[in-house]
């Protein structure tokens, strides 16, 4: 990794990384988690209000609960030489070791900043790192 996000293909190892447009293979943002959720294709979504400075990462679409937030994306362990070709094939990867914050902790993620064309937000996808404060 280099400060903080991995060498190579920032969609390397995502499912359907057609979806996902890159806007910077490698971004840094903070702010304090508010939701954490474990989806069907094994991906952890940590959605975090931006701390004062991180606003510019988000666009109209990026709110949770009718708030602006930020979506980071903690991908499962698949092999960085392949993308799974679907969500259910990503979900059989095991799952990643990074840490999992809960509701209310503060974070600090690097990864790709991208454009999720199928909902229209903007998010870090895959978290190539994280710390927990």
């Amino acid at each position: 990794m280099a400060g903080g996000c991995r060498t190579g293909p920032p969609e390397a190892a995502v499912h359907n990384p057609d979806r996902l447009k890159v806007l910077d293979r490698c971004k840094h943002a903070e702010g304090v988690v508010v939701d954490v959720a474990l989806e069907d294709d094994g991906d952890y979504h940590l959605w975090f209000r931006p701390d004062s400075g991180y606003e510019y990462l988000l666009n109209a679409e990026n709110h949770f609960q009718a708030q602006p937030a930020m979506l980071a994306e903690i991908t499962p362990d698949c092999p960085s030489s392949t993308s799974p070709p679907d969500a259910r094939s990503a979900a059989r990867c095991p799952k990643s070791k990074l840490p999992i914050p809960v509701i209310g902790r503060h974070i600090a993620v690097d990864g790709p900043w991208v454009l999720d064309t199928d909902h229209g937000w903007r998010e870090i996808h895959p978290v190539d790192l994280i710390r927990i404060t």
